[in-house]
């Protein structure tokens, strides 16, 4: 199996995870970047990058988010190159009541969560202004860095780093053999896209359609602070953590963005999103913003990760090809590489996964 090649095509976070676990299986993957993970306008450099499991309520989505945070912290034990720079959670994004369910359903589930009151709040957040009635706490998540993190699971997979525009899959008879680069092609055994909003692209290229509901989010840095805050934060209209260089990176809401009525620029809308947190906390100093990013989430129609073999009109599955496109890829990304090495490399269904199938082409459609 050492032998077998594999390319992976996307170099953001999915691709960086794929390529790691392919490692720990013996494999030396290709992975085709291009852009890199930092590429401007990337969803993996303009990601917020919190590792969680407490924001689905959809059971089956759920297991694979838990058993994604688990796999993080295997891999946080194995590579010095990754850990969480901010720690716990603590979220108030929904009304009490639903908040309340919420914390029982996932208490009900196995995960370590508590709802917590404003009093408890107020005494972890000491600087914490708007203090809401109660808030949902967990001590297990966390937030990474986007870049050093995609970069340090890149260098610990040794895989090959190719940077090339792909055109098209190549294929022939019932089997994706490679893909057609600007460079000219590329064969492998088994090629994986975890390319986010190009996969549609590249898989139209052998007539496999995949629909999307991609969305846009603003996420605001700042300049340097006194550190404050220890823990990722979202409220019912902002999300914020601080990095370990005392910038805080700031969201909205975790839906998708849309500019305000009149005449703003996307450079007004960062610096409200950065006032907001001078609203919610009292900042050791007052923050300016830094820079600003507007990524584009690369989410498929239906809202769910879609992962696996793809269908070909006569029925059959094409071999030698498997997608893994999904948002949140921080979120998900340890837990679908490894289900989805075991697929691709012993032929075992995984359980977690098995929900997010890539959509079955219609009989008798081309």
């Amino acid at each position: 199996m050492t032998d077998l090649r594999i390319i992976i095509v996307g170099s953001g976070i999915v691709g960086a995870c794929l390529a790691y676990e392919a490692s720990q299986r013996g494999l030396r993957p290709t992975v085709i970047s291009t852009g890199g993970p930092a590429a401007a306008g990337s969803a993996t450099a303009a990601s917020w990058a919190w590792i969680n499991a407490c924001s689905s309520d959809d059971p089956a989505y759920f297991r694979l988010r838990y058993a994604s945070l688990q796999r993080w912290q295997i891999w946080m034990q194995q590579l010095d190159g990754i850990r969480f720079s901010a720690t716990e959670t603590f979220l108030w994004d929904l009304p009490p009541d639903e908040l309340r369910d919420a914390v029982d359903r996932l208490s009900g589930l196995g995960y370590p969560v508590e709802l917590i009151d404003g009093v408890a709040l107020a005494g972890r957040l000491p600087r914490l202004c708007e203090i809401p009635e109660f808030a949902l706490h967990t001590a297990i998540e966390g937030a990474v860095e986007p870049g050093p993190t995609t970069a340090a699971l890149l260098e610990a997979s040794g895989a090959e780093l190719m940077h090339t525009h792909v055109h098209a899959l190549l294929s022939e008879g019932g089997r994706v053999t490679g893909v057609m680069t600007e460079d000219g092609p590329v064969h492998a055994d088994e090629l994986v896209l975890a390319a986010g909003n190009a996969t549609p692209r590249i898989l139209e290229t052998v007539s496999v359609r995949l629909d999307m509901q991609s969305s846009d989010g603003l996420l605001v840095l700042s300049n340097p602070v006194e550190r404050f805050l220890s823990a990722v934060v979202a409220g019912p209209d902002f999300h914020v953590r601080q990095r370990d260089d005392g910038r805080l990176l700031v969201g909205g809401t975790f839906g998708a963005y849309s500019p305000r009525p009149g005449n703003h620029s996307l450079a007004d809308d960062a610096a409200d999103q950065l006032a907001r947190i001078g609203e919610v906390f009292d900042l050791p100093s007052t923050p300016s913003v830094e820079s600003f990013t507007l990524g584009t989430r690369p989410v498929p129609k239906g809202g769910m990760p879609r992962i696996g073999r793809c269908g070909r009109a006569d029925g059959g599955d094409y071999e030698g090809l498997y997608v893994a496109v999904m948002h949140s890829g921080f979120s998900n990304g340890a837990g679908v590489a490894h289900a989805a090495m075991a697929e691709i490399l012993d032929g075992t269904a995984a359980a977690e996964i098995a929900p997010f199938g890539m959509p079955r082409p219609e009989a008798g459609t081309a």
